[in-house]
C-alpha cells in the first residue's frame, strides 16, 4: 500500500498538518517548517514548470503562489488520488492562476514520456523516508526515475527524514515517532544515513548538496548522470 494512503486514512488533513508541519518539525526533527523548509522550498523553484512529488496536503505549493507567479505550470505526482487533488484545489485556493497537472504515479517506475525533460525544478520534500527498503536500495531507483523529468540545466532538491549514523541524534520524542512510524510502516527510514543518501544522489547527479538540520537531511542536485 502507498506509505501516504495509510496516513490519509487515519488522520484528516487539517489534523495532519498540525501534527506534521507543526509539532514533529519542531520538536521532534528540529527543522522548522517555516524557518528552514519553506524558504528551501521557493529557493529552488524553477520559472517556467516546477513538478512536486509527493504532494502531502499541498502545504509547499500553496504557500508559494507569489514565487510561482511567473511559472506556468505545476505538476503535481503522487500515488493517491485524495492527496492530488487536495493539493491541487489548495494551490488553486491560493491564488495559483496557471495551469495544474496532476499525475497518479508510483515513483518506482519510470516516469510517463509526458513528464520527461519538462522541468525547471523537482521537489520532493518527505517523500523518501516514506517508501520502504534501504536507502541505498529506494534511492537510486527513485532519484535515477525523477531526474529523467529535469531540464538539463534544472534541480531536483527535497527534505528527508535520517535514522541514525554520523551526526543524527534523535531526541526522546524523536525516537518515540520514528519507532511508531517504522513500525506502522508510516516511515521506512530506520536503517537512512546521510552517507548513503549522498551515494544515492552522487549516482545519478554530477552536483550535489546536502545539509542536515536537526535530523533532517537538505538536497539539492544538479546535472544528471547519463544512463
Amino acid at each position: 500500500m502507498d506509505p501516504s494512503a495509510r496516513i490519509y486514512s487515519r488522520f484528516n488533513l487539517h489534523l495532519y498538518n498540525i501534527v506534521v508541519l507543526v509539532v514533529s518539525n519542531a520538536w521532534a526533527w528540529r527543522c522548522s517548517t517555516t524557518s528552514t523548509l519553506l524558504p528551501f522550498f521557493h529557493k529552488n523553484l524553477g520559472e517556467s514548470a516546477h513538478l512536486d512529488v509527493g504532494v502531502g496536503t499541498g502545504y509547499y505549493p500553496a504557500k508559494s503562489v507569489h514565487p510561482f507567479s511567473k511559472t506556468g505550470n505545476v505538476t503535481l505526482v503522487d500515488l493517491n488520488e485524495a492527496t492530488l487533488s487536495t493539493a491541487t484545489s489548495r494551490l488553486r485556493h491560493a491564488g495559483y492562476k496557471g495551469t495544474i497537472d496532476e499525475v497518479q504515479h508510483n515513483v518506482f517506475q519510470p516516469l510517463p514520456e509526458s513528464l520527461r525533460g519538462r522541468f525547471d525544478s523537482v521537489s520532493l520534500f518527505y517523500l523518501l523516508h516514506c517508501l520502504p527498503g534501504r536507502m541505498e536500495d529506494k534511492g537510486p531507483k527513485v532519484l535515477a526515475n525523477l531526474a529523467d523529468a529535469l531540464r538539463p540545466d534544472g534541480v531536483l532538491y527535497g527534505a528527508t527524514i535520517l535514522g541514525r549514523g554520523p551526526g543524527v541524534s534523535h531526541n526522546w520524542f524523536g525516537r518515540r515517532l520514528m519507532g511508531l512510524y517504522n513500525k506502522k510502516g508510516i516511515f521506512g527510514n530506520a536503517d537512512d544515513t546521510l552517507d548513503e543518501l549522498k551515494r544515492a544522489l552522487e549516482g545519478c547527479f554530477e552536483e550535489v548538496e546536502v545539509k542536515l538540520v536537526g535530523v533532517v537531511a537538505l538536497f539539492e542536485a544538479r546535472r544528471p548522470k547519463m544512463k
